[in-house]
């Protein structure tokens, strides 16, 4: 391997200067892109009920069933370590399709999920946490869903919930 400070007596003192710059503007250009495509690591997901029945205080309180109440809030806590200022997270829900199984003229037919994007946004963690949070409307129906959550374009959490 040779080293580059060896190689600058043999250049001029301008020459120096120009390959100088060329390295910082290498290094400069480089820098974001290796801080940023190993810096993001998922430690924990849950999701659960938000209650926010005491003054001043919000609760978390981890399940897989909500309350079929309008206004009952509901989401996701993502625990991450990262360095980036913020995260694109994205939700999508996977609806089961409107064709039932069964067979159809001697082919077996198998129903395919399909996807509902239901947001796209970018979140500030806060101590190492992100969270996503819903809240049952008017006329929503019961029943049971499936959200999946990706964080920088990777699946960050798959929960499957009852609404009822």
């Amino acid at each position: 391997m040779v080293c580059f400070s060896s190689l600058l007596p043999r250049f001029s003192p301008e020459r120096r200067r120009v390959l100088a710059r060329c390295a910082g503007v290498v290094l400069l250009t480089c820098q974001p892109f290796v801080a940023w495509g190993a810096s993001l690591e998922i430690v924990d997901a849950e999701f659960g009920v938000f209650d926010a029945s005491r003054a001043n205080e919000i609760r978390f309180l981890p399940t897989l069933t909500v309350p079929h109440r309008v206004g009952q809030r509901y989401g996701w806590i993502i625990d991450l370590n990262t360095r980036q200022r913020s995260v694109s997270v994205r939700e999508e829900y996977l609806l089961p399709s409107a064709v039932q199984g069964g067979e159809a003229n001697g082919v077996l037919v198998i129903p395919m999920e399909r996807r509902n994007q239901a947001s796209q946004r970018q979140l500030v963690p806060q101590e190492g946490r992100i969270i996503g949070e819903w809240e049952i409307g008017p006329g929503e129906p019961p029943g049971r869903r499936h959200l999946q959550v990706f964080v920088e374009g990777a699946l960050a959490a798959d929960f499957e919930y009852e609404v009822k």
